[in-house]
């Protein structure tokens, strides 16, 4: 696979702008560490070459990251998945395995850029679901419904895909859970995140 850069102009997605600072391999390698996973070839990658950012208006992509109390590095959420609906036609109604959350699903209408809101839901990679190589499932936890458990909705089978089958060739568009997505959700652009300084 070529650097990310050119992989994502390969689908026609522009990167507008760059970052000052990328988490290192040490940094990714911490992460796991603490996490006791192993991230996905192409995520570290992509944490090392692009770092955190959005796609269109619709992933929000964390990285590890360490500054002390620094909000958006991926963390475990497994604890408050006890209770689930699988919303990918399985009949799993609970996650006991690690769930490691990597970023948002940004949902929700204007102002533009979209915020994260409750509204939004969290990406997560689940390391216990392998698919090819050392890839795997990638879900997204819909709890907009307060009445009922949270909605647990398979995006991907791997990172990827994630990118180029569901945002280039916006295979997440004909998803319910990305109901009426306004043209500037896929917008063909990544836009970096700036990193506190350490």
């Amino acid at each position: 696979m070529p650097p990310w850069h050119d992989w994502l102009e390969q689908q026609g997605i522009a990167v507008l702008g760059a970052p000052a600072r990328l988490p290192s391999e040490e940094d990714i390698d911490k992460a796991e560490a603490r996490l006791k996973v192993r991230f996905p070839a192409s995520y570290r990658r992509f944490c090392t070459e692009l770092g955190p950012g959005r796609l269109g208006d619709l992933l929000e992509f964390w990285v590890p990251w360490p500054v002390k109390g620094f909000f958006d590095v991926p963390r475990d959420l497994r604890a408050r998945l006890s209770v689930v609906k699988d919303a990918s036609g399985g009949g799993r109604q609970a996650v006991t395995e690690k769930a490691i959350q990597i970023g948002y699903v940004v949902l929700g209408g204007a102002p533009i850029p979209r915020v994260i809101s409750n509204r939004s839901a969290e990406l997560l990679l689940l390391p216990s679901e392998p698919t090819e190589g050392d890839e795997c499932a990638l879900y997204a936890l819909d709890h907009r419904t307060s009445a009922a458990p949270p909605r647990l909705v398979k995006l991907a089978r791997s990172f990827p895909s994630l990118i180029q089958e569901g945002f280039a060739a916006k295979r997440l568009c004909k998803l319910p859970f990305v109901a009426a997505p306004g043209a500037d959700q896929f917008g063909m652009e990544y836009h970096p995140r700036e990193l506190p300084a350490p």
